[in-house]
């Protein structure tokens, strides 16, 4: 069984709820942010990009004194009672509906919610201080479950529980009902407790964090039933402009390289382009799980033997490009000294698999479906 329970969320007045959420704060790059800044003073981001004070500590207390601000002149609302949260996010044909909830970070410490990727501690020590400071969960773990049971009903969609309705600059709608009633809260409570496993989608660090931390017993979730996440490759771009003609040419020569048309998004061989051409390495499948996964492959047989790279994460000539691109837009920004690996999907299914193996993909193999805004629904720790 795990245990989730509601929460008094800090969220924003409902005539500025278009204006202070943000996407991810890697998404944008800095001339966008100043940009945003500028134009849009309740904007998230004017909370949380403080990056010229170059002392973490001092940051970060300027991120809480922001947060604050936001408070004292009335941006920010806080619940006066403890409730749950239905999310629906749509764009084009796709929607995603999960809860907001709040998580007992001792199910994460005792395993009953699983991970399926290795953190990075020095990521994990970082974003430990950050809510040690200011306190705050500005942005859920995404999380899922392996049942397709619809866990929203229609009920708690009403008209009167709507709390927002609204577009962002990318077209994406958000929509945010609340649910009050404490006979529909202990529903749901009760559902997560016949619930043996959760699995974390997407957030592994913001979990490991918020656990480290000794008076912190809960973390901000988002919960979807797994036929509702979508999931995507991250493609690989080396720069082989450090490369020697020697090495290219090793590449080249290695046994059952073919020229291709165009790439599979299928296949579980490995495929490339570089300078207009597309091109395949057949290798063949493993019994092992992990082994058989792409990535893995890819760094077996070309990144580690060709070009020395052991660790993708530590390498600066590789950037991962998010595969919720078309390919053909993905090939126009690859540089002419790069090398792009496309890499397929792994399915939630296989995700689930693999965590209830109590192992863990290679970093960066997958890039799933919701992002959650920052700024829209928060959860404060308690100091």
């Amino acid at each position: 069984m795990v245990k989730i329970s509601s929460f008094q969320a800090l969220r924003p007045i409902e005539n500025l709820a278009d204006k202070v959420p943000t996407k991810p704060y890697l998404n944008y790059s800095e001339s966008d942010i100043v940009k945003e800044k500028k134009e849009n003073p309740h904007s998230f981001l004017n909370i949380i990009h403080e990056h010229q004070i170059k002392n973490i500590e001092k940051r970060f207390a300027k991120i809480k004194s922001n947060i604050n601000k936001f408070k004292k002149q009335q941006i920010f609302k806080k619940e006066k009672k403890s409730c749950l949260y239905v999310y629906r996010q749509s764009q084009k044909k796709q929607q995603y509906t999960g809860l907001i909830c709040a998580l007992d970070l001792n199910d994460y410490i005792n395993n009953n919610i699983k991970i399926h990727e290795k953190t990075i501690k020095k990521r994990e020590r970082l974003f430990s201080k950050y809510l040690s400071i200011t306190k705050i969960h500005a942005e859920p773990v995404l999380i899922t479950y392996d049942n397709n049971h619809q866990l929203i009903k229609t009920k708690h969609m009403m008209v009167q529980n709507k709390l927002y309705d609204f577009k962002t600059k990318d077209k994406v709608r958000h929509q945010i009902w609340k649910i009050s009633q404490n006979q529909e809260i202990n529903s749901i409570i009760q559902f997560f407790k016949k619930t043996k496993t959760l699995y974390i989608a997407d957030g592994h660090h913001r979990m490991a964090s918020s656990s480290s931390l000794i008076n912190n017993k809960k973390c901000l979730a988002y919960i979807l039933p797994k036929s509702n996440l979508k999931t995507y490759p991250f493609h690989r771009a080396l720069s082989i402009e450090k490369n020697t003609e020697k090495t290219l040419k090793n590449l080249y020569e290695i046994a059952g390289i073919k020229n291709i048309k165009s790439p599979k998004k299928t296949t579980k061989n490995i495929q490339f382009y570089r300078d207009g051409q597309w091109h395949e390495l057949v290798v063949k499948n493993k019994q092992n799980i992990l082994e058989n996964l792409l990535v893995n492959k890819l760094l077996k047989n070309i990144l580690k033997p060709i070009f020395s790279i052991k660790d993708e994460r530590k390498n600066k000539n590789i950037r991962f490009i998010p595969g919720n691109q078309s390919i053909h837009d993905i090939t126009k920004k690859i540089h002419k000294k790069e090398i792009l690996f496309f890499m397929n999907k792994i399915s939630i299914k296989t995700i689930i698999k693999i965590a209830n193996q109590n192992k863990t993909t290679p970093p960066k193999s997958t890039f799933i479906l919701p992002k959650i805004p920052s700024g829209l629904i928060m959860m404060e720790l308690r100091s």
